[in-house]
């Protein structure tokens, strides 16, 4: 019903030449923020409605003429003034400028800015007179920078005297935006201004000022001069690189090609390396050729921009050099020459990535493992995966890893076998750290509990605890794997397990811990130091359960109930109130003596609520 209320509205509104209704009128000055929100919507949709294309004219100027009425009205609320130019930019037309123009001068800030606005936005040849004229009387640093934005963005040429006697402003924001929007229009008398203010423009604005002209000179069909002429006077690598970018646009690069031949001549000029760059990304060859000529020869910051650029051509022409570059560097600097190999690397780079990738470095290794997976090499996963069906190398199995084609995982469990020899199962295995899946982690778990007399299961144990957690499966893993697995298992391979379940730490584990305390004599010392290491929470009363069972030897007990009263510690997250609660129940299972006091202090310790 609202929305046909609505409907019903605007047509009827519509239909009486867009008059604004009276409710409307009311309500905008409401102090009723939903009554002033809900009129300055309808507003605005009448405004939209009558400024569409194929509405009838004299629906949108009988609004024009409403609302520069009520926006003209000293004796309407501030808030009404203002809704009414908010909407004249979707109706501005010739009629409106001269209401408009009058309010530049209105007495209120606000009033002056919609005014400034609307006209900013008028169609109209004619509204860029009004801006001019109140331009020339502004005396506000504030006001002047908005009537300049506006005339800037009317793109009016009428408007460049003006700017250009705002050079010499001794207000800086006033002097570079009028650099600045002389360089917007363009123009022979826009350039003449900026040249004539440079030999005498102030160190604060220069950048601004020589920016300025250089991107005025780059619409001139002559500026080449004047922006060629400028270069030895940039004042910083930013113009220089503004005025080489102009210069390079121009023909096949000639005229920019002395720039180049300087540079490489003088490395340390601020702005050669992005220069040397910006020169290699043109791909002309006036610009181009001398660079890569000169490459080996440049220092490392100016000689990896230059690789940064071929790789973004996806050039390779100059990999020899690139992985000579990046065997030379460390730091920051090397991650990114690999990085840059994974984008524009051949063949040639397989075997320094896999080099860098098997030093293990946490500042190389992300680099050197992408890049791997990046290399566009025809034909290389094909032939990765029959040289791994047939005997392969430790670095076939390490570039089999990274680059990860389908069926990996089970080739790398493969050559992970007890039955594998040791240098493929060595590579096997650290490859699948990182990659591993479940069934890894599933299959690590197998072969410790099938360990053959005599036999080290250390690897796979250390390999599984590293892959586990990774995986946020420690439940399945514990249920469907290492319980049957722990049934089956010899006595000494049982011992072996145990050492996987601190990657499995859930609470089905914990309950089963909580069992073998129960009721395994011989499983109850390894269970007791297991839960004496949790310290989350959620298995408080598990741990509970533990230390309540009647046979346990007393320093058993000491030890389950000191682990209990350190989830009372701040540190451990639990709602204060479940906290509180929880340390009645671990004071009842103390027993009387020392370690009843004990767990008391740890309570107190705690700060619990009362």
């Amino acid at each position: 019903m609202k929305h046909l209320f609505t409907t019903l509205f605007l047509a009827t509104a519509l239909a009486a030449q867009a008059a604004i209704p009276g409710d409307v009128l009311e309500n905008l000055a409401s102090p009723d923020l939903t009554k002033r929100f809900e009129a300055e919507t309808k507003l605005r949709q009448l405004a939209f409605e009558a400024g569409k294309p194929g509405t009838d004219p004299a629906t949108a100027a009988a609004l024009e003429k409403d609302l520069l009425a009520l926006a003209s009205d000293t004796a309407a609320p501030q808030p009404s003034r203002l809704s009414a130019l908010g909407q004249l930019p979707f109706l501005a037309s010739a009629s409106s400028v001269p209401g408009l123009s009058a309010l530049l001068s209105d007495s209120t800030p606000l009033i002056r800015e919609g005014a400034r606005c609307a006209l900013q936005n008028n169609p109209d040849p004619a509204a860029s007179a009004p801006l001019l004229k109140a331009l020339e009387k502004a005396d506000q640093p504030a006001w002047t920078l908005g009537l300049m934005d506006s005339l800037a963005t009317r793109a009016d040429a009428s408007a460049i005297p003006a700017f250009a006697s705002r050079l010499t402003s001794p207000d800086q924001s006033i002097a570079s935006l009028a650099a600045q929007s002389l360089a917007s229009l363009g123009g022979k008398e826009a350039l003449k201004a900026l040249n004539n203010f440079l030999p005498n423009c102030p160190p604060a604005i220069l950048p601004a000022a020589q920016g300025a002209l250089v991107r005025c000179a780059s619409k001139q069909a002559d500026g080449d001069k004047v922006i060629s002429a400028l270069w030895p006077k940039a004042v910083n690598a930013s113009i220089r690189c503004e005025i080489f970018n102009a210069l390079a646009t121009a023909g096949d690069g000639s005229l920019a090609a002395p720039i180049v031949t300087e540079l490489l001549a003088k490395q340390d000029t601020p702005g050669t390396t992005e220069i040397l760059h910006l020169a290699v990304l043109s791909g002309k060859a006036k610009l181009k050729d001398p660079v890569l000529a000169a490459l080996p020869t440049l220092n490392e910051d100016a000689r990896l921009a230059v690789h940064v650029a071929l790789a973004q051509k996806s050039d390779t022409s100059r990999e020899d050099d690139l992985l000579a570059l990046a065997a030379a560097l460390d730091g920051n600097k090397k991650t990114i020459a690999i990085e840059l190999l994974g984008s524009c690397g051949t063949e040639k780079s397989v075997d320094f990535l896999v080099a860098e990738a098997l030093k293990k470095s946490p500042q190389t290794l992300p680099a050197a493992s992408l890049a791997i997976n990046r290399l566009k090499i025809s034909g290389l996963d094909q032939r990765l995966v029959e040289q791994a069906k047939a005997a392969p190398s430790p670095k076939d199995i390490t570039l089999l890893a990274f680059r990860n084609p389908d069926g990996t995982e089970a080739l790398l469990l493969h050559f992970a076998s007890p039955k594998s020899g040791a240098e493929q199962r060595e590579a096997a295995l650290a490859s699948l750290e990182i990659m591993g899946q479940f069934e890894t982690a599933s299959q690590l778990l197998r072969w410790v509990g099938e360990t053959p007399q005599g036999s080290d299961p250390k690897p796979y144990i250390a390999a599984f605890r590293k892959i586990a957690p990774r995986l946020s499966a420690e439940a399945a893993l514990w249920k469907s794997v290492f319980l049957p697995a722990f049934q089956t298992a010899s006595p000494e391979n049982r011992e072996a397990l145990l050492f996987t379940i601190p990657a499995l730490r859930c609470p089905d584990s914990v309950k089963t811990l909580v069992d073998w305390v129960r009721s395994d004599a011989t499983l109850r010392p390894t269970a007791v130091n297991q839960l004496v290491t949790w310290s989350d929470f959620s298995v408080g009363d598990l741990i509970l359960d533990a230390a309540s069972v009647p046979d346990l030897d007393d320093p058993s007990r000491e030890k389950l109930l000191k682990a209990a009263t350190k989830l009372l510690d701040p540190k451990v997250k639990a709602p204060a109130q479940v906290k509180k609660a929880f340390a009645n129940k671990v004071l009842a299972a103390a027993p009387e003596g020392p370690l009843r006091e004990a767990v008391q202090q740890a309570i107190m310790a705690a700060n619990l609520p009362k």
